[in-house]
């Protein structure tokens, strides 16, 4: 937890700035020395960035960074502070030359302390620097309350949270965030109308807030199986913000459960074309890529997240495994033969295939297969249990 009380001087404080345009560094570097800045850090990506946050010694306190940047850009590096156990409060200024509004919203949307558009002056800098430090390090009684809330909610400590949320509330009730944060503790905790009533007031009165605040209605009414309620609110989320692929996935399986399979291929179309450059996929994508019966696209992204040295095989027997508890049977038997085909003898992929014939109700089948397992390897023991409950059942 930062210290609090602490005084806004320059000279205390250590800064990173990332960018990687060399000349653009120097600039930002002097225009901070001569604001009285002298503890400066940089690096010339996210990647290096990331590097130099986990590292620093002393720690990083706040961060000047680029918006498009090679390896890891400022959107990516924001989202890796923000998940941060250790980092995640760290005051964040987003500088760049890019005014297309998508990108600011997909930054605004990661809490981010500041947004400036170059070229940057000195005096909108300091302001910016000024207000960002104190909200963390010198908060009035509103901006604790509110931190507090925040960090006990991050560490799942609902309670406490809540009750500091409520104090921040008491101090500015005209300020829309301790509403926010409110509907987030009460989701949590399985309240869904009081949290949907808060979430709803952050819709209607927030800016900063009002795109996360959709997500937050959408994940409540997909909770109440409400998908016409959910498309409603995420297409409003996306045509504000439509860079956000994880949103535009969420569409497609509420879309999916409406039968608009069409919307849904053409909405799954650009999540994936937006998802491009991340190195993992979330399963949901892989969920939404079967419902659009789009299989080389799921096996695509399985291969990818198991990493691009993964044998064919072990991405089939997930992908079976998937099918199965989609209980898409007929899907995943397919996926399994095409496994068995290139290795016939694999007692993995042989025992879960057995498990999906044993739910199709093949049991005969089923138990060959299991009796080929044992006969290869006697002490499989999950093999030995399926075949005692079939037994115990008279199957």
């Amino acid at each position: 937890m930062p210290p609090q009380g602490r005084p806004i001087d320059p000279a205390t404080y250590t800064y990173l700035v990332v960018d990687d345009n060399i000349a653009m560094v120097k600039m930002l570097v002097t225009m901070l020395n001569n604001l009285g800045w002298r503890k400066i850090v940089t690096a010339m990506d996210g990647k290096e960035g990331w590097e130099a946050i986990q590292l620093a010694n002393p720690p990083i306190e706040i961060i000047l960074s680029d918006l498009l940047m090679p390896k890891m850009d400022g959107l990516q590096l924001l989202k890796h502070l923000r998940k941060s156990e250790t980092h995640w409060r760290i005051p964040f200024l987003m500088v760049t030359g890019v005014d297309d509004l998508d990108k600011i919203m997909s930054v605004t949307e990661e809490h981010i302390d500041g947004y400036l558009i170059k070229p940057v002056t000195a005096e909108v800098l300091q302001q910016k620097i000024s207000s960002a430090l104190k909200k963390v390090y010198d908060p009035d009684p509103y901006h604790r309350a509110l931190f507090e809330g925040k960090r006990f909610l991050y560490e799942g400590r609902l309670k406490v949270a809540y009750q500091s949320m409520l104090e921040a509330r008491n101090l500015q009730p005209n300020q829309t965030a301790p509403y926010f944060y409110i509907a987030q503790i009460l989701e949590k905790q399985g309240r869904l109308t009081e949290a949907e009533a808060n979430y709803q007031m952050c819709k209607d009165c927030s800016n900063d807030l009002y795109v996360r605040a959709l997500d937050g209605l959408a994940r409540i009414y997909t909770q109440k199986n409400e998908p016409a309620n959910a498309v409603l609110v995420l297409r409003m989320a996306i045509e504000v913000s439509p860079n956000n692929a994880d949103r535009r996935v969420n569409l497609v399986l509420q879309m999916s459960k409406m039968g608009d399979n069409d919307g849904a291929s053409a909405e799954l179309s650009a999540a994936l074309k937006l998802a491009k450059k991340e190195q993992k996929l979330p399963q949901k994508f892989i969920e939404a890529c079967l419902n659009c019966g789009m299989d080389a696209e799921a096996e695509g992204i399985m291969h990818k997240n198991l990493g691009a040295d993964t044998e064919e095989i072990v991405t089939l027997n997930h992908m079976g495994i998937t099918c199965r508890k989609r209980k898409e049977y007929e899907r995943a038997k397919g996926y399994y033969e095409r496994a068995l085909k290139i290795s016939p003898s694999n007692d993995l992929v042989n025992y879960n295939y057995a498990v999906l014939l044993a739910e199709m109700k093949e049991y005969d089948t089923a138990r060959a297969f299991l009796n080929r397992i044992l006969r290869q390897n006697p002490n499989f023991e999950e093999a030995v249990t399926l075949l005692a409950k079939m037994d115990s059942l008279g199957v």
